[in-house]
């Protein structure tokens, strides 16, 4: 498991609320949470200068 795939579990797990993702890192974890089918279980916003921040969306459908 990537340092990432276990960042997101720990999002996912409730161990933390949110995750930051620099401009360079975002297609590699895009590409972890489609893998791992997780992408509808979080919710990414764009901020300023490329960091995208995501969170558990409120009202993520159970695996």
């Amino acid at each position: 498991m990537t340092d990432w795939e276990m960042t997101f579990q720990q999002l996912l797990d409730k161990e933390v609320d949110e995750v930051q993702v620099p401009r360079e890192d975002f297609l590699n974890v895009r590409t972890i949470l489609i893998e791992k089918g997780w992408l509808l279980q979080v919710v990414g916003e764009a901020k300023h200068g490329g960091i995208t921040i995501y969170r558990r969306h409120p009202v993520a459908p159970t695996s």
